[in-house]
C-alpha cells in the first residue's frame, strides 16, 4: 500500500538564470493551505542565507510503502458523481469526478431518480458553491464560472 508525503519544492535562480531547488518534506496530513503558508515563511527565512531569488514553490505529493489497509466507506469506487460546470462563452466546459458518492446524495424521487445528484443536498450545494467561488478552472485555466449538471455515473 502506498502513503502520501508532501514535499515542497523552492526552486532559485541566480543572476545567470541558472536555478536550483530546496526540496523539504513534511507531513501530508497538513493541508495544502498550512504547507503553503509554512513552506512561505521557510522561504523568506531562507532568503536571507541565499544570493538568489526565489522564483516558484511548489508541493508535491509523493508516495511511500506502508501496510494494506482496507477503507470502511460503504460506496465502491466506482460509483462516481460527476459534476459539470460552465467556463463562460465558448470555452470547453469544465468536469469534476467524485468517486465513492454516497446513495444520499443521489435524488431518490421525481424526475431523474437514481441518477441525478441532488443539488438541493446541503453537501452537494456547499461543494458547488466552493467550486465556483474559489478559482477552480478546467484543464485549459479556463475560472468556472457557474453549475450546469451532476449525475450518477458508474465506471467499471
Amino acid at each position: 500500500m502506498l502513503r502520501p508525503n508532501a514535499t515542497v519544492e523552492l526552486v532559485w535562480q541566480d543572476e545567470t538564470g541558472s536555478t536550483a531547488v530546496t526540496s523539504l518534506n513534511c507531513s501530508s496530513s497538513l493541508t495544502i493551505a498550512e504547507i503553503d503558508a509554512d513552506a512561505t515563511a521557510l522561504a523568506s527565512i531562507l532568503a536571507s542565507l541565499t544570493g538568489a531569488v526565489l522564483v516558484r514553490q511548489r508541493i508535491k505529493y509523493k508516495t511511500a510503502f506502508e501496510a494494506d489497509t482496507v477503507a470502511s466507506g460503504s460506496a465502491p469506487i466506482t460509483r462516481t458523481g460527476i459534476f459539470f460546470f460552465d467556463t463562460g462563452g465558448d470555452l470547453p466546459d469544465a468536469l469534476i469526478s467524485v468517486p465513492a458518492i454516497k446513495d444520499e446524495m443521489i435524488m431518490s424521487t421525481g424526475t431523474g431518480a437514481g441518477v441525478l445528484i441532488d443539488t438541493s443536498n446541503g453537501y452537494v450545494s456547499s461543494f458547488i458553491a466552493a467550486v465556483i467561488e474559489n478559482g477552480i478552472s478546467n484543464p485549459f485555466a479556463d475560472d468556472i464560472v457557474s453549475f450546469i449538471s451532476a449525475y450518477l455515473q458508474s465506471r467499471v
